[in-house]
Formats: structure tokens, sequence, C-alpha cells
């Protein structure tokens, strides 16, 4: 098994968190966005020294990834999300690998949705936290890639570039496919960063 350090990635609350969401009106929805979930089961990572831990949220930031507005949304699909995080939340708490799978489907809302880098950055952030407490080295990965991706958007190249590369040594020490869809993404992410 491969040792894996992971960046730390701090957890700022700011003003972009209280814009208001893009509002969509019920007539022009795309029907045709679907978030999926990968439910999984849980098991130990191989690695014995899998990574370091994320910088914690506090209890006022993991409220402000819930924005005021987003309850009042006609995007279903956002309400679907949000009612899914709240179910899962009750039901198992905050640190469960359910409730890291809503985080990331509200992180793709945000950053394919409301084109909201940043808040899907803080999102995922939150959803690795709980990945990697649990070690759950495939989540943690398939987060990665999502997180590359926002910092891709936010046009911190070094930083998607790292993140991505340690999503593939996760994938590849945990002996993931090279024809799986999540290590194809993941270097051809790679690739779109190194030819810029």
């Amino acid at each position: 098994a491969t040792a894996v350090s992971l960046l730390v990635f701090p957890s700022i609350v700011d003003k972009s968190l209280q814009t208001s969401l893009h509002k969509t009106q019920p007539d022009t929805l795309t029907n045709n966005i679907t978030i999926a979930i990968e439910s999984s089961a849980l098991r130990k990572c191989k690695a014995t020294t899998m990574m370091m831990d994320p910088m914690p949220l506090c209890c006022s930031e993991k409220l402000n990834l819930i924005r005021t507005d987003d309850e009042e949304s006609h995007n279903p699909v956002l309400r679907s999300v949000l009612r899914d995080l709240k179910e899962a939340q009750d039901k198992y708490g905050d640190d469960h690998s359910n409730v890291a799978d809503s985080w990331n489907a509200l992180g793709l809302v945000r950053i394919h949705m409301q084109r909201d880098a940043e808040g899907a950055r803080k999102c995922h952030e939150y959803a690795l936290e709980i990945f990697q407490q649990r070690q759950l080295a495939k989540e943690t990965a398939f987060t990665l890639v999502d997180l590359g991706y926002c910092y891709e958007r936010l046009h911190e190249r070094e930083t998607a570039l790292r993140t991505y590369q340690q999503a593939l040594s996760i994938l590849e020490s945990e002996k993931v496919s090279e024809t799986h869809p999540q290590v194809l993404c993941t270097k051809r992410a790679m690739n779109r960063i190194l030819r810029i």
C-alpha cells in the first residue's frame, strides 16, 4: 500500500456564501440533470498511513454552507439534495458517509447548476473531511476529483493539479482499474491542466 498525504484545506466562510441563488423559473428547469450518488459499503483503506486530517469546519461554517434562500428555490434538484442531506444528518449524525455523499451532491449542484465554484469547494471539503475520518479511500479519491474541478474553476491550476494527482495516487493504491471512469476522468483533467 502507498502512503498518501493530502492538502490541508482551510475552510473560510466569506461573503460569497451570502449571495443570492440564481432564480430558476419552474417552466425553464432542466430536467436532464441527474446527480447520481454512488452508495458504497464502508471499508477501511488498505494503506497504512492514508492522509493528513483536513482543517475541520466549525459549526457556524457548516451552517453557512446552506444558504437562506436555498430552501425557497424552485430548483427540484437542489431541494431534493437539501432534503437528502437533512434526512441523512437526522438519521446518522453529521459525520456519516451518507452525509458526506449529500455534501458532495450539494457541491455538484453548486458548481454545475449555480456556477458557484467557491460554494462547491466548501461542500466538497466537508465531504472530504468525513471520508478521511472514516478512512474511505475510494470515496476520498472521488471527492478529490470533484474538488480539483472546483480549483480549476477558481483558476487555481497548481492546486487543482496537486488535488488530481492525490486522487489518482489513491485510486492506484486501491488498485482501481485503469479503465474505471474516475481514473480516466482524473487523467483527462490532469492533461487538460498541463496543456494550458
